[in-house]
């Protein structure tokens, strides 16, 4: 893959104000907020007693479900991993003796746990480290492929969504790696980019916008390969688990929507619209309504961002944003997506200029992911979504200004 190295631009005027952002302030901010996270990592962890917080949860909260849904399936009963109360029996096996309490469901479809089988050969600590250091590597290699460079490990590093999602023990590093690296694949290596998307299958809802993509990008060799890799995936996954985990996981999705309807799946962790209106009281009717709206706005959007052939960063900046806007179901520490998006629009802007507002997004969005809890708590909604829908408004403002401008961004880089 070509690098992106950014192309030189003409010395701004004499008279122009430099920006706030500099590269000093850049590192700084991100060193800054790195020493943040790793002083409040090293404060919890030093108050754990048994590996368990005072609140009952364990270090990596939602890895603990997948460490006891390999476990079921390595004891030869997948299907339990679908069950909450053979589930949590398992989970208390993964830190003896330690009496949390915190129950966690699994809600995944049998290709996510064929993937994660092998974790519970592991205690739960190192099968915890080994899943976050391997996916975080995946992750980092795309975002580095993306922003060459040197200068892109501290920003990265200092990312709220790492942070986040390696707090809580969750997946988002590997879904973005998947989506990532597919995204990088995409121009010159279709059938690799379709086997990546096809894997996406462990977490279907985040892959919506990938066939639509692929169809408005004539993409038809990647389309062509995700089909059938999801297929091989899937039919591998019943074969290994048995076509009982089909039907617990499809089984289980009507308790899975009630448990987002009714907040036992907490809205102020949720950046989602359907959120912010169950969080202003609407009905779970019109709190769908306004989310579906808005999620087919995003997603006529993205189409027309493809179909435009707009630059390639732009492109794949929009499906990252139109990604974290269409599903309800979706969680802070998914916002790991968000640093693709960063990362393209940036060597974007770095090639054709910076407009007003557009650093001060992206800055906002760097910080998302710890901000979602937060923010909701003080203005009493969920204005998270409102951040991820202003990115991909900017995006459409860059791709109709390369429209009127007469731009063809087909070829990338």
């Amino acid at each position: 893959m070509p690098a992106l190295e950014p192309e030189p631009m003409s010395p701004p005027p004499a008279h122009a104000r430099a920006h706030w952002l500099t590269r000093e302030r850049l590192f700084l901010y991100s060193g800054a907020a790195l020493i943040i996270y790793v002083v409040s990592a090293a404060i919890i962890i030093a108050r754990l007693h048994g590996g368990v917080d005072g609140n009952g949860n364990p270090v990596g909260c939602d890895f603990v479900t997948f460490w006891g849904a390999s476990h079921l399936a390595l004891s030869g009963d997948p299907v339990a991993a679908y069950d909450l109360k053979a589930l949590f029996e398992a989970e208390k096996l993964a830190i003896p003796g330690s009496g949390f309490q915190a129950q966690s469901p699994w809600q995944y479809p049998p290709m996510f746990l064929l993937a994660l089988l092998p974790l519970a050969l592991l205690p739960y600590f190192p099968a915890l480290i080994l899943f976050l250091g391997a996916s975080f590597v995946a992750y980092a290699w795309v975002v580095r492929r993306i922003v060459p460079g040197p200068d892109t490990w501290l920003p990265l590093f200092g990312f709220a969504g790492v942070v986040m999602n390696a707090g809580e023990g969750q997946n988002g590093f590997l879904t973005a790696a998947l989506a990532g690296g597919a995204l990088l694949l995409l121009p010159r290596a279709p059938a690799r980019a379709g086997l990546l998307i096809g894997l996406l299958t462990i977490k279907p809802h985040l892959g919506v916008l990938l066939p639509l993509v692929l169809l408005c990008g004539r993409y038809w060799g990647a389309l062509l390969w995700a089909t059938l890799t999801a297929a091989a995936f899937a039919a591998l996954s019943l074969m290994l688990l048995g076509m009982g985990t089909a039907h617990a996981f499809f089984a289980h999705l009507p308790q899975v929507a009630k448990w987002v309807e009714d907040g036992s799946l907490p809205w102020s962790k949720m950046p989602t619209f359907f959120a912010f209106a169950r969080l202003l009281g609407a009905p779970v009717v019109a709190a769908y309504a306004l989310h579906f709206a808005v999620a087919a706005a995003a997603t006529t959007a993205v189409a027309w961002v493809w179909l435009r052939g707009a630059a390639y960063e732009l492109r794949a900046a929009a499906l990252v944003a139109g990604t974290l806007l269409v599903s309800p179901y979706l969680y802070d520490y998914d916002l790991v997506w968000l640093g693709l998006a960063i990362a393209w629009f940036t060597v974007y802007a770095l090639r054709r200029g910076w407009r007003g507002g557009e650093r001060e997004l992206l800055a906002l969005l760097w910080l998302l992911p710890v901000l979602v809890l937060p923010l909701q708590h003080v203005l009493k909604v969920q204005a998270a979504p409102f951040a991820v829908l202003l990115l991909l408004l900017a995006i459409l403002r860059r791709a109709r200004g390369e429209r009127l401008a007469g731009v063809d961004g087909r070829e990338w880089p």
